[in-house]
């Protein structure tokens, strides 16, 4: 064997090497492709499985608020923040109430609480999506609290609803905190 032949059995295993791994990378590559439609489904069904649980712990409050009794719903809803205190539907459900009953900057600020746990009530891609209600709300509250701002510049409380807005209208554009 002279050193033409090992220089050419080299080259080739060099070249089956390479080929051996860019297959193996490639049947990785699928892979992963295909566990990521899993986790899509595993996704889907755990907003499914977590909005069904939603609706029966908030069944009632639901139903008092739809009735106008907003004093109740709160009172009902206080107890299930006490059981679930990490559930930010309740933060939605006290954001709706406080806004019935014509407390925006109460409402405002639970709704920064909700999205401040749970970031896909901002994003549009997920079931949970509620940006539309708050956008309107944050127009409606730049509205009212800018001019309450020009009146009142050193009001603390009026500050404190403001930099709540401008938070949740940075989340709605899709920035982060």
């Amino acid at each position: 064997m002279d050193w033409l032949d090992r220089l050419s059995i080299g080259a080739i295993a060099g070249i089956t090497l390479i080929a051996m791994g860019m297959l193996a990378n490639q049947a990785i590559v699928k892979k992963d492709q295909g566990n990521a439609g899993i986790v899509a489904v595993d996704k889907k069904a755990a907003y499914a499985l977590r909005m069904d649980q939603d609706k029966k712990i908030y069944h009632e409050v639901v139903s008092l608020k739809d009735r106008g009794l907003y004093a109740e719903a709160m009172a009902g809803l206080n107890d299930i923040l006490k059981r679930y205190p990490e559930n930010p539907l309740s933060y939605v459900y006290t954001a709706q109430l406080h806004l019935g009953q014509g407390n925006l900057g109460e409402g405002i600020h639970s709704y920064r609480r909700a999205v401040e746990m749970e970031p896909d009530y901002v994003d549009d891609r997920t079931p949970l999506f509620i940006g539309d209600q708050i956008r309107e709300l944050v127009t409606e509250g730049r509205e009212k609290f800018g001019r309450e701002k020009k009146l009142k510049p050193k009001d603390r409380e009026v500050r404190k609803i403001l930099k709540d807005i401008y938070y949740l209208q940075s989340r709605l554009a899709g920035g982060c905190e």
